[in-house]
């Protein structure tokens, strides 16, 4: 089998991809509008972002993670889709939205670290995972989130003013904070 060198000039250095990683965002997107998914797209924007991957989760889950959700989850992804076509038009980058449907698919309760592995099998690495506070406060509380904390880095979006328990503060190393209105903020 041919190896296929090739030849490069002297002090030839390869040059590093501008975009890196994937920002895997969990919310209900049940209230979403444009401002959420142009804030979204704003941090991706700055952190050059090679993906971004907005993941609805079923209602199982939700009513067993007690996230209380009143619009159905083909609604909730009709409603996302409608938002990245406007965005798409804005010229935004559509194309590196993903809205993945996974758990629509499955039609029942999926536990997050499932979705998770999932969803870092199907997409490049480094992981970003963006989540409210309020998914935050669970995701802490699973019995896999130590195992996942050291693979992804956590954003956590303060959007419900919802207290930060210790445990996920001891990790503040490998998660950042968003204010409300999306700009960066300091810990807790």
């Amino acid at each position: 089998m041919a190896r296929g060198n090739s030849m490069v000039p002297f002090g030839y250095e390869e040059e590093q991809p501008k975009r890196r990683g994937t920002l895997l965002v969990f919310e209900t997107f049940e209230d979403w509008t444009d401002h959420e998914l142009t804030i979204v797209l704003e941090l991706a924007r700055q952190r050059q972002f090679n993906k971004i991957v907005l993941y609805p989760q079923h209602e199982d889950s939700l009513r067993r993670m007690s996230i209380a959700c009143a619009v159905p989850y083909y609604k909730r992804v009709k409603n996302l889709e409608k938002l990245v076509e406007e965005a798409g038009g804005k010229g935004a980058g559509e194309s590196r939205i993903t809205i993945d449907t996974w758990e629509g698919k499955r039609k029942k309760y999926t536990p997050v670290d499932t979705s998770l592995r999932f969803l870092t099998d199907k997409y490049t690495s480094p992981y970003f995972v963006m989540m409210n506070d309020h998914y935050a406060v669970l995701f802490a509380g699973y019995k896999g989130f130590e195992d996942w904390i050291r693979e992804v880095r956590l954003l956590v979006w303060k959007r419900f003013g919802v207290p930060l328990p210790s445990k996920l503060l001891s990790y503040s190393d490998r998660m950042d904070f968003m204010e409300e209105n999306g700009e960066e903020a300091g810990g807790n």
